[in-house]
């Protein structure tokens, strides 16, 4: 089974060291990123008294007197799920059980393997219902055209940049969907055809269905054809929706501005709702309208997120965002100021707004977006792949 995780792994020993540094060369793990840190449990616990943590995390420690005690430190960090394994050099049965009444989910005795924390690991998914989801985030424009497309684009593409895992992008505007040109992508297989057989549909299908636009950022385009006709079940729509957020970390929908009962239904179980409006009247009243439905049906504790797209201070007849916030009594979570050719020159080359102007300034307003629905510290970047510009494919065909 190959298994799509975020791992930290704090070492103690060099020989611990080296067994995991096998551990991601292995076939099981293709999928998934194992971050190596020596310091043991003490550095674990440094770690995330400041930063979330991942899936599962590896600690070793050779001292049993206090390792109970210090663990207590670990759980009081760790995010609610987050799977410990412990590697210590104590072979004891009543310590084993201490920490699987503490909460650990495996122990592992000095000096192991490469295969026993592979297979450790294994053991702890084998469950398909016991692996870890990855959150959903839906995108949804107040009105058409108001950008909400553009910015789900924008934001898959920096979270996948930000966090360096793996984030799917789903197109779920099956008439008019940009994706294919957004992204400047050759998409033989759409959601469509995902959707197609639900009775099929595993990750399998997924794979062969998505796109890859680089080593972190996998795209479910729509044909974007009103010549196309699907009636989309909410069974199905689950179903993807599950198994996108088990392959993995992240899953922004692109939710087109239609009000369906499939709409309504993925804007209330998505873990994150991001509504994007304009400053006019015709955007105030729909969004006032959408976030009182969806305030409703996600409760006081989890409110989508307001965007106002396109603000133009210079222009005396916009609506500013303290006129949104008193009507709609949402603050604007984010305010992106107007930048046509800066995002009329991304969409000409088929690019994001980062690759195509990375230095410009709205890059930074794009980014709080991104750090807000990460839930996580950024990883170490690598260079993205270079791509051809979108009139040359088109030119091309």
């Amino acid at each position: 089974m190959i298994h799509r995780l975020t791992i930290d792994a704090f070492t103690a020993t060099p020989e611990t060291a080296a067994a995991l540094r096998q551990v991601q060369q292995d076939r099981q793990l293709a999928k998934s990123r194992l971050a190596i840190q020596a310091g043991g449990l003490a550095a674990a616990i440094a770690r995330y008294a400041d930063s979330p943590t991942p899936q599962v995390v590896i600690v070793e420690d050779d001292d049993s007197a206090t390792m109970l005690a210090r663990l207590e430190h670990l759980a009081e960090v760790c995010v609610q799920g987050t799977r410990v394994m412990v590697i210590g050099s104590v072979n004891d049965i009543a310590l084993y059980r201490s920490l699987m009444a503490q909460g650990i989910s495996e122990y592992l005795v000095w000096p192991v393997s490469a295969r026993q924390i592979v297979d450790a690991l294994d053991k702890l998914f084998a469950d398909p219902q016991a692996a870890p989801r990855g959150r959903t985030i839906a995108c949804w424009g107040a009105r058409g055209g108001v950008g909400s497309s553009t910015l789900a684009q924008n934001l898959a593409w920096g979270l996948a940049r930000h966090l360096q895992e793996t984030v799917i992008y789903i197109d779920l505007d099956l008439a008019f969907g940009t994706s294919v040109l957004a992204f400047n992508i050759d998409a033989k297989q759409t959601v469509i055809d995902a959707l197609a057989h639900p009775e099929r549909l595993d990750e399998v299908l997924m794979e062969r269905c998505m796109v890859e636009y680089d080593d972190h950022l996998q795209i479910l385009a729509s044909p974007g054809d009103c010549r196309v006709h699907a009636a989309l079940s909410l069974d199905s729509l689950d179903l993807l929706v599950e198994l996108a957020s088990r392959m993995a970390g992240l899953v922004v929908l692109d939710i087109p501005h239609l009000w369906a009962d499939w709409t309504e239904h993925l804007l209330g179980i998505a873990d994150e709702v991001v509504v994007t409006a304009t400053p006019d009247f015709a955007s105030l009243r729909d969004s006032k309208s959408i976030l009182d439905v969806l305030a409703g049906r996600r409760g006081p504790g989890n409110p989508a997120r307001l965007v106002l797209n396109r603000v133009d201070a210079s222009r005396r007849t916009q609506l500013t965002a303290k006129d949104f916030e008193e009507t709609v009594k949402v603050a604007p979570f984010l305010v992106i100021p107007s930048e046509p050719q800066v995002f009329g020159e991304a969409a000409n080359n088929g690019q994001m707004v980062g690759e195509a102007a990375g230095s410009h300034k709205i890059n930074h307003v794009l980014n709080q977006l991104v750090v807000a629905l990460a839930g996580k510290s950024p990883a170490l970047r690598k260079t993205a792949r270079p791509g051809r510009g979108l009139l040359d494919r088109l030119l091309k065909r």
